[in-house]
């Protein structure tokens, strides 16, 4: 395996995790033990189950974390029914500010599976804003300063 302990394992439908990884790696630098799985209208959840397989085969269910786009979708459910045969560690509802969070808690040499999963939940929420309101709030600051 890579110099990284755990390995990090992206799947969504469709291009989202490749470009999630593409878009860490624009921010955070080249990714070592990364890899990212997308589920596309031509194949079946089976193919996508077979693929993650083969991960769990060759780096070992405790050296990956699981992280999906959404709870309830396809790739979710493929993730959730490995949980049958595996003991995986899999956090829903990625978004780029919660990957970039677990793969700066996996360089931690103390990081382990479960301060990396709660890295990243910590950072969801931090990671949504309703913009307007945000901006207003800044006004009304700026008002009050002066």
């Amino acid at each position: 395996m890579d110099n990284q302990k755990y390995r990090v394992v992206l799947v969504s439908h469709g291009e989202q995790s490749k470009g999630m990884l593409n878009t860490v790696q624009m921010l955070l630098g080249p990714q070592e033990n990364v890899a990212a799985y997308s589920l596309y209208p031509q194949q079946t959840v089976n193919d996508l189950s077979a693929m993650l397989e083969k991960e769990i085969a060759e780096y070992g269910a405790e050296n990956i974390i699981f992280m999906t786009e959404l709870m309830h979708g396809s790739p979710f459910n493929v993730v959730v029914s490995l949980t049958k045969e595996h003991d995986i560690y899999h956090v829903t509802g990625t978004n780029l500010a919660m990957l970039m969070s677990a793969l700066l808690e996996r360089d931690d040499e103390t990081a382990t599976a479960e301060s990396i999963c709660e890295a990243a939940i910590e950072a969801a929420p931090e990671s949504f804003a309703d913009v307007r309101k945000l901006l207003a709030a800044s006004d009304a600051e700026e008002e009050e300063d002066v």
